[in-house]
């Protein structure tokens, strides 16, 4: 009896050492795993970083201030020369749409079509322009004189707001914006029919950029005051 308990005794004893030798490597396996991966990836990094460095030397520089060197000219006078002009039905600032979809009270009651003509060394720039359906026109409202401060928009309450909180055409550098929508595109002759001017006839035009919707469109934009108004400002 006493052989048989000393027999049982180590079998149960070779069973447990067995039991906890599985249980330890079941524990120290995934952290032998993880480390022979952070280890190969560490490697790796370090491989790409010396493999990008030696393909980039300007990773290894520091990097430069290129402001700097220009803060002062922040302050300058800037010399803007026009790309092209803008045919426009309207003659005369009466009659003229304040803004290109406000077209009641204006000459002919509606939208009406022109065109941008570009200087004839810039004719090519507008290839692919025709893919769009929309572009802005940044021009110079060269007829204005003058600007203030605060000013009576033409709509709503009969009070004065920051000029900057309006779209008022006296300005102090006469910059006018105008979105409109583009009905050929003429890459050889240099012109760029459109529809829904707010300029006057000969207007000088200083840069055509095409509308892009998901980032020149924000639909839940608040418009300050304008949103208070019954009509358009």
């Amino acid at each position: 009896a006493l052989f048989s308990w000393v027999v049982c005794g180590r079998v149960l004893a070779r069973w447990l050492f067995l039991v906890m030798l599985l249980a330890l490597l079941l524990v120290c396996t995934p952290l032998l795993v993880s480390s022979v991966a952070w280890f190969g990836a560490s490697r790796m990094t370090s491989s790409s970083l010396v493999m990008s460095s030696a393909a980039d030397p300007r990773s290894m520089r520091p990097p430069l201030e290129y402001t700097e060197a220009f803060r002062e000219s922040a302050h300058l006078d800037v010399n803007l020369s026009p790309i092209g002009f803008v045919e426009s039905p309207y003659k005369e600032r009466f009659g003229t749409p304040r803004q290109p979809v406000v077209s009641a009270l204006t000459a002919g009651g509606a939208m009406l079509d022109g065109c941008v003509v570009l200087r004839p060394d810039l004719a090519d720039a507008l290839v692919d322009l025709e893919g769009f359906s929309h572009m802005w026109i940044v021009s110079y409202l060269h007829l204005n004189r003058g600007w203030k401060l605060r000013v009576k928009p033409p709509r709503g309450p009969k009070q004065r707001r920051g000029l900057f909180a309006t779209r008022a055409p006296h300005r102090p550098n006469q910059l006018g914006m105008s979105a409109v929508e583009i009905t050929a595109v003429d890459h050889i002759g240099g012109r760029v029919h459109v529809r829904g001017l707010d300029l006057l006839d000969h207007t000088p035009v200083l840069d055509l950029k095409p509308y892009i919707p998901y980032c020149d469109s924000i639909p839940d934009a608040k418009a300050g005051w304008v949103d208070a108004l019954s009509e358009p400002a």
